[in-house]
């Protein structure tokens, strides 16, 4: 008798890969359903799907460092330069600051061409280390669950236990804090994490938080425009050094490899609250897919990512009749 089959072993992850699971695509296809449906109630005026709230969008330079790692050499990172950015701060959901959320931090790093308008790579991050669901499948059950009515509270202890600690109430300045970019993505051969942490050599001079429902925006005022001092972050990356332990499909797990400092970003003092640099910022669009092949999204959640962010950008720009023109850097009111 011929011997029984014997299961195949699962073969091993590698470094920099990405592994979509079983059903993915139906499973994105009732996210974007279910966001568009949620998205399009909403009266007047249609607002960003994420991070609604923006407490300001202010000019920086971005400079890449000149002792970059040789596999870290690509893209964006392949020699040292200074480009000009653009980074806009917000909270995930709430509209009075002195609740508890998620707070944003996307940078838009313009990359010049001769006789073209710029290059523009994008950089999503929040100020907690993982995302909240593992996969596509994992963040439509908690819309599902939170659509219906179930608390998130109660989801963080059944079922989306990275949900614990995920909202926090501002302690200080959004310039003051520190973000990551959850999700992984591409870096040469390999793969990597970002984060932006307030850089120790600046002078810091502590911002106290008004009780004000926008007090967030009015700390940026007082530190950039009042006393006209600017605000540094050291931009890091957390390389992929094991490929079991470190999952690109599951970014509710932390990368704790050694980080590498790839560039510095600094907001230097300037005015950008005017109502024409405001609706400026609020009409534009960040998303993990503006940037480079060098710097693609990976996993699950980023994948996803694409399609609903295009989604969310197209009603709101239809709804509003905006038409966004070319960005170059140039832009001062």
């Amino acid at each position: 008798m011929p011997e029984p089959a014997q299961e195949q072993a699962p073969a091993e992850l590698e470094i920099g890969k990405e592994y979509p699971p079983p059903g993915e695509d139906i499973a994105t296809t009732q996210l974007r359903q279910l966001h568009l449906k949620v998205h399009h109630v909403q009266p007047g005026a249609n607002r960003r799907g994420e991070h609604p709230k923006g407490h300001g969008g202010v000019w920086a330079t971005f400079r890449v460092e000149r002792d970059i790692p040789p596999g870290l050499r690509v893209g964006l990172f392949k020699e040292p330069r200074s480009f000009t950015a653009l980074v806009r701060y917000s909270n995930g959901r709430t509209a009075d600051d002195r609740m508890p959320d998620v707070h944003g931090m996307a940078v838009k790093v313009l990359i010049p061409r001769d006789g073209n308008t710029p290059l523009q790579q994008d950089f999503i991050m929040a100020d907690h280390v993982i995302f909240f669901a593992k996969n596509v499948q994992h963040i439509l059950e908690f819309l599902v669950a939170t659509a219906g009515g179930t608390p998130a509270s109660q989801l963080a202890i059944t079922t989306h236990p990275a949900l614990i600690g995920y909202t926090n109430k501002a302690q200080s300045s959004p310039l003051a804090l520190s973000y990551w970019s959850q999700t992984p993505y591409l870096a040469g051969e390999g793969a990597v994490k970002y984060f932006a942490m307030p850089s120790p050599d600046q002078e810091r001079l502590p911002v106290p938080l008004a009780d004000s429902p926008d007090c967030l925006k009015e700390a940026m005022i007082e530190q950039l425009t009042a006393r006209k001092l600017c605000a540094k972050f050291d931009f890091c990356v957390n390389p992929q050094t094991d490929a079991a332990v470190m999952p690109v499909e599951d970014p509710t797990i932390e990368w704790k490899s050694a980080p590498v400092k790839v560039a510095t970003i600094s907001i230097y003092p300037q005015k950008f609250d005017s109502p024409e640099q405001v609706t400026f910022v609020e009409n534009l669009t960040w998303s993990p897919w503006d940037g480079l092949p060098e710097h693609r999204p990976l996993g699950g959640i980023n994948r996803a990512r694409q399609l609903v962010y295009q989604d969310s950008q197209e009603l709101r720009h239809q709804t509003n009749a905006v038409t966004i023109g070319p960005i170059t850097g140039r832009e001062w009111f």
